[in-house]
């Protein structure tokens, strides 16, 4: 459930003042329906393979181009691809580019055009090559067939890749022949070279192929959904009957789809099936790749997700049809579970690799050899990483980001092969995220605070300054003329003993004397983290309008969430919500014994977890809470999907208390303050099938409720003016009921 909807990053001090008087009143027409409070990135970035110069997708004259600066000095030098230079033959009118990739050599460059949303990061596409010395764009295969995905370049530069179909082809560039490598493809039966909707939304794997470094070869994942039950969404706009849209999704407990690897030897034109290693066959395959001196490697999880294994594998001779033969180089297990992460890196000298692990009790970086022994821990203390940017080789370093000197904070950090203490490449203290360049002799940085919006910088491998790219100040004034409330961090302790972290924005005009009604926000899905030293963009501001109306807006971060070590992560497994709604009831506990706060005019809302776990606040926690909002919530974790599920429940049939004790479908009748239940009818993701089941136990329970449903809207209940809509809505209720 990856699933905070549209959170933004990065950094400026606003000197944002709690100021009365001429100050404007925001409207939530001019949060979500303009582009008001819109903030500036650096968009389309790509370093380039010199590592001296990077790109970017800019607007010119209404259409984007493809600008070339340069990492020294962040100027411009130079326009790569002009709009009008994307005219295919036969065509009068240049496509519009929704994308672009370089080649190996970066003579060619892929450019993607008509972008169509599959799932939550897959789309369709058609492709087109263009070669940057004759200018030509030609189609990477006939654009009356149907479009593509995952399109990418061999490393070489030499051939492309691409599904189709849910087939693997591969395009001969100096020909333009297409081979398809596979041929069993079909519609909710069998992917090649693609995931299926539970490992794209999951383990985040869209992408279910690789090239080795030399080009020659291709691993491929071969998903068998036949086994999969199905799920159904109907669409209703603009057709005079409901229309029917039909995929996979495994459920709790329910059957997976069945996978198998495999290598084609584009040369000799073999293709070999590739020993997963195990017999069990109720498996995932999370991660896959070649390592930088060409062999094939494999992320291999059991169905609980409690053991992950990593394997190579070693290819037969050329020509030969001997099997391949696969190695385990390392594994992991854990009676919660392991994690998945992209933290995984080979080195380039073929020693071992890096990755993260929480086997010391926080998340923290190991070095494996291939020469044996155990893995060597490089960082250490009672923090977490984050995750891993890359592996400065040159440098010898590792690149990585942390919540080190807070769990608020996120910093840039580098530490040496040898394991000295790590050295901090980023602005102490808020948010900050870095996109390196090709040999990390460069990096951009995106930074914020609690109550300042994103400043994006460009900096040397060792963390100097060169130049401020985006600043944001329009949009800082922008704040200070509406009055952006200010927010400041707070802890307590439960009367457990649990330390809770979090943030609170007052009304302008606080006085504390007064008593003011709080509404809670919230995520608290396992590692995620809500209270951060981060601008929360939107939502912010929506938070502000409602302080702006004498509202207090609190967030906590609950037990489960991230950046306070495995313990505090893993104690939601087997039973989550139990831990989570208990703490958020300790917080309306704590927050009605202040003096300036009204105890009984406390709310709490969240989208997807969030919702789930105010829908579990109101009715286990009916009598700390007046009136909750429920987005896209799970009410019944058996309706979810099971990678997400299973990775914290275990199986249904194992677990069935941890499953039932927590789902709000079975406390409905506990329900005494004013809950409005809001849910997208085509969402893929938390199927609305959770709100229908929350409503029959509502109306069972003889419970009063409000409901709010939106046809053809998908998990973000987003497009054409909804967002305006939902927040409209959501305003106007809580004004009534809160």
């Amino acid at each position: 459930m990856n699933t905070r909807i549209a959170l933004l990053s990065a950094g400026l001090c606003l000197g944002i003042a709690r100021i009365a008087g001429a100050q404007q009143a925001l409207t939530n027409k001019d949060i979500w329906g303009s582009p008001l409070f819109s903030a500036e990135y650096v968009g389309g970035l790509a370093s380039m393979k010199d590592g001296l110069h990077y790109t970017v997708l800019e607007e010119e004259a209404g259409a984007l181009a493809i600008n070339q600066y340069a990492y020294r000095t962040g100027n411009k030098v130079a326009t790569l691809v002009k709009p009008a230079e994307l005219v295919p033959a036969g065509s009068k009118e240049p496509v519009e580019m929704d994308g672009y990739s370089f080649s190996g050599d970066e003579k060619k460059m892929m450019i993607e055009t008509g972008h169509e949303q599959l799932y939550r990061y897959s789309y369709f596409a058609h492709n087109y090559v263009f070669d940057r010395a004759s200018k030509k764009l030609e189609p990477l295969s006939d654009t009356k067939k149907a479009k593509q995905r995952l399109a990418t370049f061999s490393p070489d530069g030499s051939k492309a890749a691409f599904v189709r179909d849910n087939n693997l082809f591969v395009v001969d560039l100096a020909t333009m022949a297409e081979t398809a490598i596979t041929t069993d493809g079909e519609w909710n039966k069998v992917l090649n070279g693609a995931t299926d909707w539970v490992y794209e939304e999951e383990f985040t794997l869209v992408q279910g192929y690789a090239w080795s470094p030399d080009g020659s070869k291709l691993l491929y994942l071969r998903t068998d959904e036949s086994g999969v039950r199905e799920f159904d969404l109907t669409y209703y706009k603009n057709q005079l009957y409901p229309s029917e849209y039909r995929f996979k999704y495994p459920k709790a407990g329910e059957a997976n789809s069945s996978i198998s690897l495999h290598v084609r030897d584009l040369v000799g034109g073999l293709t070999y099936n590739v020993p997963l290693g195990t017999e069990e066959t109720d498996i995932y395959i999370a991660r896959l790749g070649f390592t930088p001196k060409g062999e094939p490697w494999f992320m291999r999880l059991n169905r609980l997700q409690n053991e992950k294994v990593i394997c190579t594998v070693k290819l037969p001779p050329p020509g030969t049809k001997a099997r391949p033969v696969p190695t385990e180089i390392y594994k992991e297990s854990n009676k919660t579970y392991v994690e998945v992460t992209d933290d995984l890196h080979f080195l380039a000298d073929g020693s071992g690799f890096i990755l993260t692990s929480e086997k010391d009790g926080w998340n923290h970086i190991y070095r494996v050899n291939f020469a044996g022994g155990e893995p060597w821990q490089m960082t250490r203390g009672n923090w977490d990483v984050v995750g891993v940017k890359g592996i400065d080789e040159k440098g010898k370093r590792v690149i990585f980001t942390a919540a080190q000197s807070a769990p608020e904070n996120q910093e840039v950090l580098a530490i040496a092969f040898n394991g000295k203490l790590p050295v901090p490449l980023s602005p102490k203290g808020g948010h900050n995220d870095a996109e390196f360049s090709t040999g990390f002799q460069y990096f951009i940085n995106t930074r914020s605070t609690l109550n300042s919006p994103p400043v994006v910088t460009l900096h040397d491998g060792k963390g100097k300054l060169v130049k401020t790219l985006k600043d944001n100040a329009k949009l800082a004034k922008t704040c200070a003329d509406y009055g952006i409330a200010t927010r400041e961090f707070f802890q307590f302790k439960t009367d457990g003993g649990t330390e809770l972290r979090g943030w609170m924005m007052k009304p302008a005009n606080f006085q504390s004397r007064e008593r003011y009604p709080v509404l809670l926000v919230q995520y608290s899905g396992p590692n995620s983290n809500e209270v951060l030293d981060q601008w929360d963009g939107r939502a912010q501001l929506w938070h502000s309008l409602l302080a702006q109306k004498g509202y207090i807006v609190a967030c906590v971060d609950p037990r489960g969430t991230g950046h306070r070590g495995k313990d505090f992560r893993h104690i939601t497994y087997g039973q989550l919500g139990k831990n989570e709604t208990e703490d958020h009831i300790a917080t309306a506990k704590w927050l009605a014994q202040q003096p300036w706060v009204d105890g009984s005019r406390i709310g709490i809302w969240g989208w997807s977890y969030g919702g789930y776990m105010s829908s579990n606040c109101i009715t286990k926690g009916a009598d700390q809470f007046k009136a909750a909002i429920a987005v896209a919530p799970v009410t019944n974790w058996r309706y979810y999907d099971s990678i997400y599920t299973e990775r914290y429940m275990g199986l249904p049939k194992d677990n069935a208390k941890g499953y039932d004790d927590n789902s709000p479908v079975f406390h409905a009748g506990k329900l005494k303050g004013n809950y409005l239940l809001i849910h997208g009818l085509a969402d893929d993701n938390v199927h609305y099938q959770n709100a229908a089941e929350m409503t029959n136990a509502l109306i069972k329970a003889n419970k009063p409720f409000d409901q709010f449903v939106y046809p053809d809207r998908n998990h973000g209940i987003g497009g054409g003016g909804t967002r305006l809509h939902l927040y409209e809505m959501m305003t106007g209720w809580i004004l009534e009921n809160l």
